[in-house]
């Protein structure tokens, strides 16, 4: 019985490593703010590092990333949808942050939505990500 216990675990453990990405985190992380305004609109990283969106708003707002998946990236917390895959779509409720690190050199362009109180509702603002090589 503990014989079938441990090769159990060890299936486990090798299937839950077999989906891991090549590039682990770089430990830099760039932070972008939610205020007034996005804040850096454009940002340049290097592959690996923490990309982290941070809301300082009082109000939520949706992270929009076109084409956005899973074998882009190298870390993924807030972006996992329902059903384990990533999300193109991730809102960020005051005060909360989500982040991404991508796994190799890409460009990505994002817009961010942005309730607001002014007419219409809405606020949005487009962001770049420039994703180079990794650092030397």
């Amino acid at each position: 019985m503990r014989y079938m216990w441990c090769v159990s675990a060890a299936v486990a453990l090798l299937a839950g490593c077999a989906g891991l990405p090549q590039t682990s985190r770089t430990a830099v992380i760039h932070e972008i703010k939610f205020e007034a305004n996005l804040v850096p609109a454009d940002l340049t990283v290097h592959v690996g590092d923490e990309i982290r969106w941070v809301n300082h708003r009082t109000l939520s707002v949706l992270i929009d990333i076109p084409g956005l998946n899973a074998d882009m990236l190298s870390c993924d917390r807030g972006f996992t949808g329902m059903m384990g895959g990533v999300t193109e779509l991730k809102e960020l409720d005051p005060s909360k942050s989500a982040s991404l690190c991508f796994s190799k050199p890409i460009v990505i362009s994002y817009n961010a939505r942005m309730k607001s109180a002014d007419p219409g509702g809405m606020k949005i603002e487009p962001g770049t990500i420039r994703v180079v090589g990794p650092a030397q």
